[in-house]
C-alpha cells in the first residue's frame, strides 16, 4: 500500500510531505495543497498513519473538500 510520511520542511516553512511507494522509496514529495496528496488524505482520512494524523490534530494540516 502507497503511503504518505511527514518530510521535511521547506525554507519558507511549509511542510513537505514524501509519498512511500511499496518498495519503501520517496519519489514524489507534495505540499498540503498538492491533489494526489489530498485525494489520498480523504481516501484514507480514517486510518492516516501517526505522523500525519498528529498534524491533522494539530490543525497543521487539513483534509479539503474535493472539487
Amino acid at each position: 500500500m502507497k503511503t504518505y510520511k511527514v518530510d521535511y520542511k521547506l525554507a519558507d516553512g511549509r511542510q513537505m510531505y514524501g509519498k512511500v511507494d511499496d518498495d519503501d522509496k520517496i519519489r514524489l514529495h507534495a505540499t498540503d495543497k498538492h491533489p494526489h496528496f489530498q485525494s489520498w488524505l480523504r481516501r484514507n482520512k480514517d486510518n492516516l498513519p501517526e505522523d500525519i494524523q498528529a498534524k491533522i490534530d494539530d490543525g497543521t494540516l487539513t483534509i479539503e473538500d474535493a472539487d
